[in-house]
């Protein structure tokens, strides 16, 4: 998201689509959970279960609006380009709404510069936490949470390709532009937890990304089908197959600990990039903009100058990880599903 954001040009057209394997893992893993606790305890706790997902997001998340809240209003650039634009959109960020009401081009009767863009993926994820959890929790059948994901995956396509492929809609009923904004991602990643967590599914999955080459086979393919150009005559589809085969990418790292590419995922420079990496993509723009403010030289060098904003935010994930979410992280272990007796 860094090397996208920088515009710098190799593989500046497919950088965008980690967000969407963040939405695969994410709806693998809250799913999961869900499962898990279902399983163990006859029920789930959605009051714990908001608590917690509470105090892990909103924290950094309103800080991060009052910290680009001070940038506009201290930087003479964005109070001319972006001020205006982000007050207008402000009520959006606040309650999560960024991506139904929030064009990022900044079309419309506020065009200036639109500040956090990347809000639109955090309302994504928000708006899946507020129906999801209760479908699971109140299915009285397995079929029940399969068959919603598994038609909104469809529903989504459909829309896509009689509108085309867009990210944003803009002069559509709201009832469109709220299903085209749910992310056939996430649905991926939750019927991947279903598979695995049913005996017979997961004896399928275990035989297909079951063997210790599969993780490397299956990265491979995600890598292949994220790289085929937008133009030809399947792209109406694209982001369809393209999270399919993240979802097989998950399967073969996940249903074994043991696979080929277990030495790259979990050594520790990695796992410390996954525990601050919530906060990276909230202050990656504070990063950038350094970057481009006091250390411009490193744009004759992009390597250079990606090395220089992904450190900076590196430290600046880091700096809010320990001295301020951790604050609020000890608070969530509070409400962590246990199982009863």
């Amino acid at each position: 998201m860094i090397w996208y954001h920088l515009d710098l040009r190799l593989l500046w057209r497919t950088g965008f689509l980690g967000v969407h394997l963040f939405f695969v893992i994410s709806g693998f893993l809250i799913t999961t959970l869900l499962l898990r606790e279902k399983a163990a305890n006859g029920s789930i706790s959605l009051r714990k279960f908001y608590l917690r997902r509470t105090l892990r997001i909103f924290p950094a998340y309103y800080l991060t609006l009052g910290l680009f809240l001070l940038m506009c209003m201290s930087i003479p650039e964005l109070q001319r380009d972006g001020l205006a634009t982000y007050i207008h959109n402000l009520p959006s960020f606040l309650t999560y709404t960024s991506n139904w009401f929030v064009n990022p081009w900044g079309l419309g009767g506020h065009a200036g510069r639109v500040i956090f863009v990347p809000a639109w993926s955090l309302a994504t994820e928000e708006q899946f936490y507020l129906f999801w959890p209760w479908i699971v929790a109140f299915s009285k059948s397995r079929r029940t949470p399969i068959i919603v994901m598994t038609l909104l995956i469809i529903v989504n396509e459909v829309i896509r390709w009689r509108l085309g492929y867009w990210f944003f809609l803009e002069g559509y009923s709201f009832p469109i532009v709220a299903l085209n904004s749910i992310s056939p991602a996430i649905c991926m990643g939750c019927l991947l937890a279903f598979a695995f967590d049913e005996p017979r599914s997961f004896r399928v999955a275990w035989r297909v990304f079951g063997q210790k080459w599969s993780a490397p086979l299956f990265v491979g393919l995600m890598l292949l089908a994220c790289s085929i150009p937008n133009d030809n005559h399947l792209h109406v589809f694209r982001m369809l197959y393209i999270t399919f085969s993240m979802a097989c990418a998950l399967a073969a790292c996940t249903i074994r600990q043991d696979h080929l590419l277990q030495p790259l995922l979990a050594n520790r420079p990695i796992r410390y990039i996954g525990s601050i990496s919530y906060g990276m993509y909230l202050y990656h723009a504070f990063g950038l903009h350094f970057v481009d403010r006091y250390l411009a030289f490193t744009k004759s060098w992009p390597i250079l100058e990606f090395i220089a904003a992904a450190g900076t935010t590196v430290i600046l994930a880091s700096i809010s990880f320990w001295t301020y979410e951790r604050i609020f992280l000890k608070l969530k272990e509070r409400f962590t599903a246990r199982r009863t007796a």
